[in-house]
């Protein structure tokens, strides 16, 4: 009888947090009855995420997360973003400020311990933006130089101890609360140069800098960063959700399926796999609790990645980046698709 009562006791807690945690409110839930997808986004980065002179958010994360928007409604503009900076990103996940963040953010084991990382938009790698005039052509020529960064990335700051420790120099730090205030220093000549990720700086350079030609990109090559969705943890279908809305992009490059064709492939196609995810056959919604046009929806209106890429970052951005290992392995990089099958 002793052991019996102990045992209820023991088990009572966990049946009521088990009660709890079934009664709780899901992230689609919350996201259905406040009526649009709440996106982290950057302070202002060119190419990546931004407002326009209207407040309208432009920008590959902002695809990404316009993606998620299009799969959930079916309507890629029902999404509102959040500008954070790099100390604000992750709490306002953990407290779900923001239903996903698509922010420029590194994937690491303890950031992922604290938030729950979906997958990787961009693969980048650190570099620092200087004036030409310096005339730098080695990691040997950074040796007194001060460096313009923001506080808090704490990535930037280890590829920076790195390129120190590696090519035996020393530069003068100077620490900003966002990447913004940093730049902008740079650019008033307070620091020689100014790091953050290659892509932001490639986009800072080509937007907002008064004559880019004064300015050359200097990639450390210290570091490979894969830069990630991430959302709060505890909610499988909202991972799913977040995680297929980004692998449709990928999936619809892969299969060369685009923004303007999709229509007339959805019409002709007898491949079995594209059907169905295309909401021509019935099903691809159900396990996620979306209509079966959600991929449809995704590609329809904000493309597939390489079209986002392009427009955003690459050929047709003033950016002009190339892809890299943002590529699929047919042209030399390593974004592949998941089937959906």
């Amino acid at each position: 009888m002793k052991y019996s009562i102990q045992l209820a006791l023991a088990v009572l807690p966990a049946l009521v947090f088990g009660a709890g945690a079934a009664n709780a409110q899901s992230i689609a839930d919350k996201v259905r009855e406040r009526g649009y997808v709440s996106c982290g986004a950057s302070q202002g980065v060119p190419g990546l995420s931004r407002p326009d002179e209207q407040g309208v958010w432009t920008g590959f994360d902002v695809d990404t997360c316009r993606a998620v928007a299009a799969a959930f409604f079916g309507d890629s503009q029902k999404a509102q973003f959040v500008p954070l900076n790099a100390a604000q990103r992750i709490p306002a996940v953990q407290t779900g400020e923001v239903d996903v963040l698509s922010r420029t953010t590194t994937w690491t084991y303890t950031r992922d311990v604290a938030v729950r990382f979906v997958a990787i938009n961009l693969v980048d790698g650190d570099a620092i933006l200087l004036r030409k005039e310096l005339n730098v052509k080695s990691a040997a020529g950074l040796d007194g130089l001060t460096i313009c960064l923001q506080g808090g990335g704490s990535l930037v700051e280890n590829a920076l101890d790195k390129l120190e420790i590696d090519n035996q120099v020393k530069v003068e730090r100077v620490y900003f609360d966002s990447t913004i205030l940093a730049r902008d220093a740079y650019l008033g000549g307070r620091c020689d140069g100014y790091m953050s990720d290659g892509f932001a700086i490639a986009g800072q350079r080509a937007a907002v800098a008064s004559n880019p030609d004064e300015h050359a990109i200097f990639y450390s090559s210290v570091t490979t960063e894969p830069l990630a969705l991430a959302i709060p943890r505890g909610d499988d279908r909202w991972f799913d959700i977040v995680r297929y809305s980004f692998n449709a992009l990928v999936w619809a490059e892969d299969r060369g399926i685009t923004s303007q064709n999709i229509d007339e492939i959805a019409a002709s196609t007898t491949d079995p796999e594209t059907r169905k995810a295309l909401g021509v056959e019935p099903g691809i919604g159900e396990p996620l609790g979306l209509d079966d046009k959600w991929i449809y929806n995704v590609i329809k209106q904000v493309g597939n990645y390489g079209e986002v890429f392009a427009r955003n970052l690459g050929a047709d951005s003033p950016l002009k980046a190339e892809r890299r290992l943002n590529a699929l392995p047919r042209d030399g990089g390593i974004l592949f698709p998941i089937p959906f099958k």
